[in-house]
Parts: structure tokens; C-alpha cells; sequence
């Protein structure tokens, strides 16, 4: 009797649909999707992971950051507020270190995108292809000079398509 129960179950309709007919090409779809939504808190966590671990490579200067993408305009900002000890050229290695960050962590969210180039001096210029259709505001500030445009190190705005190192605030 158990035998006959199991046999009763191998048939599978995946494999050898009822009708005999295979729907489709038969092909799996290997289209990429670039309509796939990014989890900006995904991408968050993946930074603080990063840069907010006690022994990370900025940790002296670290003290909070934050990213929001407007979906109307396409524009993310990255605000990275530091310790009053960052220099500007520290500045500028870090803000470009995390955009590079956000460009991998974004990749493997969505596979359209490719990631970041990194060299021997990190992620100097190629912070990955969603940067080629997406502007970014790169905000680095003492982290009480919030707002006070006048304080900033870093307040540059790289418009989609442009590939170049971020500039410290004259």
C-alpha cells in the first residue's frame, strides 16, 4: 500500500506540464531588470557596517552618516559628519571611499548596475555605473556644523555621467 501511495506522487507537472505543452521558449529569463527598487536602508546598513565599527578605516574621524535618494529629482545625498580633527584631504578620501561602497552595495542589490573600480588608492574616480545615470551631493562636515554650509569640507554635487574625484570646499 505504500508503494502504490508513493508512486502516485512522482508525477510532476513542472517538468511534464498536463497539456504536453511546454509554455514559453522553454528559455530561463536572463534579462536584467533595471526597474528593481534599492533598498537605501539595505545600502545604509551596508555603510555603517563599514565606516561605523569601532576599527574601521576612518575611525578617527567617523561620526555618523546618512543617505537619501529623492526619487523625483534622482539626486542621493550623502551626509557624512566627522570629528572636528578631519582635514580636508581625509575628507575627501573617505566621502569617495563611501561612494564607492554605495556603488557595490547597490550592485549586488540590483545587477544592472556594475560596481566600482577600485585601485591601490581605493575608489579615486569610478564609484560605480549608478553613478552614471544619478546625480550625488556629497556632504562632509564637522559633525555640530551641521547646516553651516561655511564649515563644510566636502559640499560637492557630481552630476550623473561625470567621472571624478570629489573636490574639497575651497
Amino acid at each position: 500500500a505504500s508503494a502504490a501511495l508513493l508512486s502516485g506522487c512522482t508525477k510532476s507537472n513542472i517538468v511534464s506540464p498536463d497539456s504536453g505543452k511546454i509554455e514559453g521558449d522553454g528559455q530561463p529569463d536572463t534579462e536584467v531588470n533595471k526597474d528593481i527598487s534599492i533598498d537605501w536602508e539595505e545600502v545604509r546598513s551596508d555603510l555603517e557596517e563599514q565606516y561605523l565599527e569601532p576599527y574601521g578605516p576612518f575611525a578617527d574621524y567617523v561620526m555618523d552618516l546618512n543617505v537619501a535618494y529623492d526619487d523625483a529629482s534622482g539626486v542621493l545625498t550623502v551626509l557624512l559628519p566627522v570629528t572636528r580633527k578631519t582635514t580636508s584631504d581625509v575628507a575627501v578620501v573617505y566621502a569617495q571611499d563611501v561612494l564607492g561602497t554605495i556603488g557595490e552595495s547597490v550592485s549586488t542589490q540590483n545587477f544592472y548596475y556594475t560596481a566600482p573600480e577600485e585601485n591601490e588608492d581605493g575608489y579615486t574616480t569610478n564609484y560605480g555605473s549608478f553613478f552614471n545615470e544619478h546625480d550625488v551631493k556629497v556632504q562632509v562636515f564637522p559633525y555640530d556644523k551641521e547646516g553651516d554650509e561655511s564649515a563644510y569640507l566636502v559640499n560637492d554635487t557630481i552630476k550623473a555621467g561625470d567621472v571624478r574625484a570629489v573636490e574639497p570646499v575651497q
